[in-house]
Parts: structure tokens; C-alpha cells; sequence
């Protein structure tokens, strides 16, 4: 008997991008659930997810929203990915047939929506980071079974890289894994703010994450670059 998946995604005033990555995903959906939980939008986000999926209020802020989300889930296995982006036909299956062997969880390799020859450089560090680190943000998804989410207690609610240490506990419980189809990230983050300066800022918070800083600290060096 198949297991239910539900794929859960925060939002915040994602009106832009929203339509084009709910649309994508709802061929990949089936059977399965798509939960959409905002945070307080205020530009039409929440009228267009209702067209897609089931969409539930939270308090804003990252974790808070993932969390009431898995709440609000049905599904056996739990997705939770980003808003700007969307998942390759047969990604599902792929995360069914991960669980089943053996894996606790992982993510998905990785491909940005551009055509930027450095976007390849940063699909490849974002993909061996999952690889050999471990390490799953929402933009390479994270995937699990409620059990294991429940074991984990949770995203920690903390200001910043709840997801990295998310999945610190992740891989405690045993081997993760990336796995393809692929998902398709938008490139909206890097032509906003730059491809270089984005990169080496999101790659210098992961450095000092590692180095012991705290997220406390790093919180004010992620909105300094926002």
C-alpha cells in the first residue's frame, strides 16, 4: 500500500512567484496533499494557494510555519520545500522508494532556473553540501516520515538555520540521501541581489555555522545581506 505524502511550504507575501511553482507541482501531486502555510500575506499569496492545495494560518517565521504544517498533515511522509520552487514528474516516487531503502531522509539535486553558467557552480556546491555535509535547506527540500519528524521534535524556533539544524538531527537517526528527479529553483534570489554577492554571503553563513556561530549571531549578518 502506497503512503501519503504531504508536501508543506511557507509563505510570506509570495504572490509573484506563486502561481508558476503551485502550478508546476500540481501535476506531480496525484493522490497526495499540498499544504500551504501563511504567514501573514497580505498581496494575494493566500487566494492563489487556495486554488492548489490546503492553506492554514500561522504565526510568521519559518519554523512556526513548518511545524504547524506537519500538524495539519495527513501524509505518512512529510516535503517541505521553499515557495519559489518545484519538483520534476516522478520526484515523489523517488522520495517513496528512498524511504523504503533504507534512507531516513535527504533532499533532492538540485537545478536553478537560469541559464548563468555560474548558476551550474552553485547547483553543484548546493548538491555536494547535501551530499557529503549532509545538510538540506528547503531549496534542495527536505524530505522524512512523520515518525522520524516527531523524533526530532520539530523545526528548532530559532531566528535563522533552523533547517541546518534540522537536519543535524536528521542524519543522527541514520543515512540520508539526495535524489532525483530533479527540483527547480527560481532564480529570482540571485537576479535580485546578485549571483556573486548572494552566493559567497549564503556560503560565508554556512562557514561560520560550521565554525560554532551561533544563529543568534548569524541573524544579524542574513538581514544585513537581505
Amino acid at each position: 500500500m502506497s503512503q501519503k505524502i504531504s508536501i508543506i511550504i511557507p509563505v510570506l507575501n509570495e504572490a509573484k512567484i506563486l502561481e508558476k511553482t503551485l502550478s508546476e507541482l500540481q501535476s506531480a501531486l496525484g493522490a497526495h496533499e499540498l499544504i500551504v502555510v501563511d504567514g501573514g500575506s497580505t498581496d494575494g499569496s493566500v487566494h492563489i494557494a487556495e486554488k492548489y492545495g490546503k492553506v492554514i494560518v500561522s504565526e510568521p517565521g519559518r519554523a512556526k510555519q513548518l511545524n504547524t504544517g506537519a500538524a495539519a498533515a495527513a501524509g505518512d511522509i512529510l516535503i517541505f520545500l521553499h515557495a519559489d520552487i518545484w519538483l520534476e514528474p516522478g520526484a515523489l516516487a523517488a522520495v517513496a522508494t528512498a524511504l523504503t531503502s533504507g534512507h531516513v531522509g535527504g533532499g533532492f539535486q538540485q537545478k536553478i532556473d537560469g541559464g548563468h553558467f555560474l548558476y551550474r557552480a552553485i547547483e553543484t556546491a548546493g548538491n555536494m553540501r547535501g551530499k557529503y555535509l549532509k545538510v538540506f535547506y528547503g531549496d534542495s527540500g527536505i524530505f522524512l516520515r512523520r515518525v522520524d519528524f516527531e523524533k526530532i521534535g520539530g523545526f528548532p524556533e530559532i531566528p535563522i538555520l533552523e533547517e541546518m539544524e534540522f537536519s543535524k538531527k536528521l542524519r543522527q537517526l541514520g543515512q540520508t540521501t539526495l535524489v532525483t528527479p530533479h527540483i527547480h529553483i527560481s532564480a529570482r534570489r540571485w537576479e535580485t541581489k546578485g549571483i556573486v554577492r548572494t552566493t559567497l554571503n549564503n556560503w560565508l553563513i554556512t562557514f561560520l555555522y560550521f565554525l560554532k556561530f551561533s544563529p543568534a549571531q548569524l541573524t544579524k549578518l542574513y538581514r544585513h545581506i537581505r
